[in-house]
């Protein structure tokens, strides 16, 4: 039986805790439909609305945890995403003082006197595009945070700001309906968090916003045994691992740590030397770039079967 849960019944959250009670219990293989906000709490519907955070502190709300039984520490979750579907048939994409320190972490416009103006832009959704003014753009729907909840001494649990290990704000295009994302799993449950849907968004996310939007998410979840160290990505056509940056760990690590954990998986999987498999990414190897903390290398698989 598709089970089905919303944040208009259980509310919205803004951390992947451990410490949060499950709002849903599943079994491996059971189908979920979450309907989730969009990254502004729903502040934002109508030309000129603005983020208030006087009202709403925190963005990026999401929906979680969901418990998966049988789940513990050292597992991995494999959840499939089947559709993603607009519930209020618009999105909008907008400035707010989170854009101005994403744009530039280096406080210059701060140091100029400068701010972005308070621009909102609201965007039809309708027949499979995106109207944004007069021009009109694909829609290609995508999840762009979803994670577990990590180990609270490892990483952050902010579901607005840095991903990691456990997955999180990794807004990365590729997780999108016919994807499956693999989760490493800290806790008994896994205790997995899902939301902030985007309609479309571009490599790097530049301004900091895609077009956000309300939606009701399908997916279907799954547990494995095994461990994995970073998140995973795959499709019909492609393999990807994701890295992202943190304490230590800059843009450049993720990009080398991303391919390096591509080019075990493909040793793992399809018997490729991890030596051989190097010299292949850097022919034929992709990056794909979340926003500006995450990143997924990438490679056909076409490549990879003999």
């Amino acid at each position: 039986m598709l089970k089905k849960v919303s944040f208009k019944d259980v509310g919205l959250k803004y951390t992947l805790s451990p410490y949060d009670k499950p709002i849903l219990q599943i079994k491996p293989g059971e189908r979920v439909v979450v309907e989730v906000e969009d990254a502004s709490s729903g502040q934002i519907r109508r030309e000129g609305d603005v983020r208030d955070r006087s009202k709403v502190p925190f963005g990026n709300p999401i929906v979680g945890p969901i418990y998966v039984e049988g789940a513990e520490p050292g597992m991995c979750l494999a959840i499939k995403i089947l559709d993603i579907r607009p519930t209020i048939g618009q999105g909008a994409t907008y400035f707010s003082e989170f854009n101005e320190r994403y744009l530039t972490d280096v406080p210059v416009l701060k140091f100029m006197g400068a701010r972005l103006p308070p621009k909102t832009k609201i965007c039809k959704i309708q027949n499979g595009k995106v109207y944004f003014g007069n021009i009109i753009l694909p829609y290609r729907p995508m999840v762009g945070t979803i994670g577990v909840a990590p180990h609270p001494e490892a990483e952050g649990i902010s579901s607005g700001v840095l991903p990691g290990k456990h997955g999180g704000n990794m807004d990365i295009p590729d997780i999108c309906p016919g994807s499956t994302v693999y989760l490493p799993t800290f806790h008994r449950g896994g205790l997995l968090y899902i939301g902030d849907a985007h309609a479309i968004q571009g490599d790097g996310e530049i301004s900091g916003t895609a077009i956000e939007m309300p939606a009701e998410i399908e997916i279907e979840v799954n547990l494995l045994d095994e461990k994995l160290d970073w998140p995973r990505i795959e499709n019909d056509s492609e393999l990807m691992c994701v890295a992202t940056t943190g304490q230590g760990r800059s843009f450049e690590d993720a990009v080398r740590i991303a391919f390096l954990e591509l080019v075990l998986l493909m040793e793992k999987k399809f018997g490729i030397d991890r030596f051989d498999g190097l010299m292949l990414c850097s022919q034929v190897g992709k990056i794909r770039v979340g926003n500006l903390w995450a990143v997924a290398a990438k490679i056909d698989k076409g490549y990879l079967k003999k």
